[in-house]
């Protein structure tokens, strides 16, 4: 049945399955193809079908190549008609899997569109790509081949059969369900079991697993026994539906609980007529990078199928799972392990989430000189005991053992990641290359990198709206670009901070994110980026927990969008410890590709590329000159002085364009010429009021906004005050005789 209808992307999946179902099901005509052009209709035909089955099916490559690599020979000579088909497959094999990124899916299907000349997906059918239905479990990309074999062979049987066969498929799902169980095939079961699903949602499950169906069938109560398990599990619903309502998800926990309470089997059987059962995988998949020992311990892993964490002498006990850290530092403590040490703290953090937080259907990387290895998880965590150590380990399906891809064939960005020190690392940001290797191009380069984000420079509107000269902001924004933080520094009252919101809104160019934050004295590393804060506990008491901070937030935000700018502001930068502030996080201002370890969660982390950092700077307190050189060296720095071109302009500018007198821009310019001294300025912004020119505003502004700044600067020395008063600025500049 249909669940998640409440998610506008599964709702828009369902669209497009409507969509393919009449086109190319009742209609025999090609998805992606426009319908007006002729070679629509020459798609779904048996002649292109039988085409692939010829040159697919009944010419298998048993070599060790990735599977494009054979596809490529396979289909080398195919028309484009049987191309076009075989992309339209691929698309309906891929659409139902949820763990398979839209990135990874997308590559694959442009490639096979490239390989028989065919037109890829577009509108609805390239947006159902974005999500998906179900998690396929690791044979549906280990034995792709298998999975688009039984579609072939379902193309070849639904274009041979007559209109009235087709229709009868189409309104009668148990009738469908036995022409798919009819087709010939072996270790495709998955693929049986979704295309039941995408062609029937109103009536089969939205699972591919036959092992979780005949779980759920096992609710079943005498009088709801069916002919098979999809048919029981439909009786089993609509007693259920009273209890759980309308589209309820047998993966609800509510629901599952009632089923799903027995590991899943750890053999699979051998028989090529039997399923192969789908190992158990969690909501969103996680992906690992896991050390041996600088490698030492990898071809045991390979060999065993396993991999492993040590740290025996720190933890001389058995590793449990479900124990919290605080309990795990406590047993430690109790068998004399110094847990005050400073390298104690990673290794409580990396044990912990190898026994606790890998889940099975994880991804594992491992590397043992320049090859790089790539598993699934297919258990829980146990210790083996032998003569010289104790080891935890875990069961692993390793899917590259014989072939492993080389280092130099990886995105940099695992690269970088694989530079660190730790024995077990998230990597999840880095599902999508873990799946081009699993789609089978472990032999092939990877893509080119995304070219940093190109930042767009100023628009004349927003030149005009700032008041400030256009190739003064592009100066800026290509400062930014280049070293990705800059400082504007300046005295009060330039527009820096108005200065800064403005280009984060143009860069972000409303589809990406900007955060703003104010440093002051007690501002730490903890209110920035990480730390642990009171949370809401049981019966009343009070926990912590580690909360995200707004570099956190936005740098977050910023590696799930890479293709789109994101800009944090630090108003007052220098009011703040910033060795203190920023921590270890300085050194990523200066190597944006290398990972560091944080202090709290213990996990690697970089800054992405597209984050961009603005910080503003009050020069009035000479602050500035206590800005260290490690600061200097991770900024550029952009001065906005009320005496320097265009801030000196801004006021002017201003009061033209409002058609009003330039008088207060003359006597700022006095004001300052006066104070001599850039850093003491009074900034344009004072002036720059609609009711400057009333009768006693500007009176108003200058004894109550400018005179008390200067007030602070001659503290002592009331009589100099007396050569910047209003009077006095006014006869400077009235004309001569007047």
């Amino acid at each position: 049945m249909k669940t998640q209808l409440d998610v506008p992307e599964i709702t828009r999946l369902y669209g497009a399955l409507d969509e393919f179902r009449e086109r190319s099901l009742r209609h025999l005509q090609s998805s992606f193809i426009p319908a007006d052009d002729p070679e629509a209709e020459s798609v779904w035909t048996h002649a292109s079908a039988s085409e692939l089955v010829r040159e697919f099916i009944e010419k298998p490559d048993d070599t060790k190549r990735g599977f494009l690599d054979k596809l490529r020979d396979q289909l080398a000579n195919i028309s484009r008609p049987a191309g076009q088909l075989i992309e339209e497959l691929t698309w309906l094999h891929l659409v139902v899997a949820s763990k398979q990124g839209y990135p990874s899916k997308r590559q694959l299907l442009d490639e096979v569109a490239y390989i028989g000349h065919a037109t890829g997906p577009s509108g609805i059918f390239d947006e159902a790509l974005h999500t998906g239905l179900a998690a396929t479990g690791t044979s549906f990309f280990t034995r792709r081949p298998n999975q688009l074999w039984l579609l072939v062979r379902f193309a070849e049987r639904w274009t041979a059969a007559s209109t009235r066969e087709r229709e009868m498929w189409l309104s009668d799902p148990d009738a469908f369900r036995a022409m798919v169980f009819s087709l010939e095939g072996v270790a495709d079961q998955t693929q049986r079991h979704a295309l039941l699903h995408l062609v029937h949602p109103d009536s089969f499950e939205d699972t591919v697993s036959q092992y979780h169906k005949r779980k759920m069938a096992s609710l079943a109560e005498p009088s709801e026994e069916g002919e098979n398990d999809d048919a029981t599990i439909a009786l089993v619903r609509a007693r259920l539906t009273k209890t759980y309502g309308d589209g309820f998800s047998f993966y609800h926990s509510e629901v599952r609980g009632l089923w799903d309470f027995e590991p899943e089997p750890t053999v699979e059987p051998t028989t090529p007529e039997l399923f192969i059962p789908e190992p158990t995988e969690p909501q969103v998949r996680g992906a690992w990078l896991i050390r041996g020992s600088g490698g030492e311990r990898v071809p045991d892993w390979l060999a065993d199928g396993t991999c492993g964490i040590g740290f025996a002498d720190t933890f001389p006990f058995a590793l449990v799972p479900g124990v919290s850290r605080d309990e795990l530092r406590t047993m430690a403590d109790e068998a004399g392990t110094d847990t005050t040490a400073g390298g104690f703290n990673h290794e409580l953090g990396q044990v912990w989430r190898f026994v606790n937080k890998m889940e099975i259907g994880d991804y594992v990387v491992t590397v043992n000189g320049q090859n790089v290895y790539l598993g699934v998880v297919d258990s829980g965590s146990r210790d083996i005991l032998a003569r010289t150590r104790k080891e935890t380990v875990r069961s692993i399906e390793w899917l590259n053992a014989d072939a492993p891809i080389q280092r130099r064939d990886i995105a940099k960005s695992l690269q970088s990641k694989m530079k660190t020190l730790l024995t077990l690392t998230l990597i999840t940001p880095e599902i999508d290359e873990l799946e081009r290797w699993v789609s089978g191009e472990t032999q092939q380069p990877s893509p080119v990198d995304p070219m940093p984000v190109g930042l767009p420079l100023a628009t004349t509107q927003l030149a005009q709206d700032l008041l400030l000269a256009k190739p003064w902001l592009d100066e800026v924004i290509e400062l930014l670009e280049e070293k990705r933080q800059v400082v504007l520094y300046g005295p009060p009252g330039t527009g820096k901070t108005y200065l800064a919101q403005a280009l984060a809104e143009h860069l972000a160019g409303g589809v990406g994110a900007f955060e703003i934050v104010q440093f002051h004295p007690s501002y730490t590393y903890e209110d920035f980026f990480e730390g642990y804060r009171p949370v809401p506990g049981g019966a009343g008491k009070v926990d912590f927990a580690i909360k995200s901070g707004p570099l956190r937030r936005i740098a977050d935000a910023a590696a799930a969008a890479p293709s789109i700018p994101h800009v944090l502001i630090i108003d007052e930068i220098n009011r703040a410890n910033l060795a203190k502030v920023f921590g270890e996080l300085y050194f990523l201002l200066e190597y944006r590709d290398q990972p560091i370890s944080l202090q709290y969660s213990d996990m690697e982390f970089t800054l992405p590329e597209n984050l961009y950092i603005v910080g503003t700077m009050n020069t009035a307190d000479r602050s500035i000159a206590l800005v260290d050189a490690a600061m200097r060296r991770r900024f550029y720095f952009v001065e906005m002085s009320p005496a320097v071109a265009p801030v000196s302009e801004m006021l002017s500018r201003w009061l033209a364009a409002r058609g009003m007198s330039d008088e207060p821009a003359r006597l700022l310019a006095e004001l300052n010429a006066r104070l001599g001294d850039p850093d003491a300025a009074i900034g344009p912004s004072y002036l720059m009021t609609e009711h400057v020119l009333k009768p006693g505003r500007l009176e108003r502004i200058w004894t109550h906004g400018i005179m008390p700044l200067l007030e602070e600067r001659f503290y002592g020395n009331r009589d100099e005050l007396t050569r910047f008063s209003l009077k006095s600025i006014r006869a400077a500049i009235a004309p001569s005789g007047t």
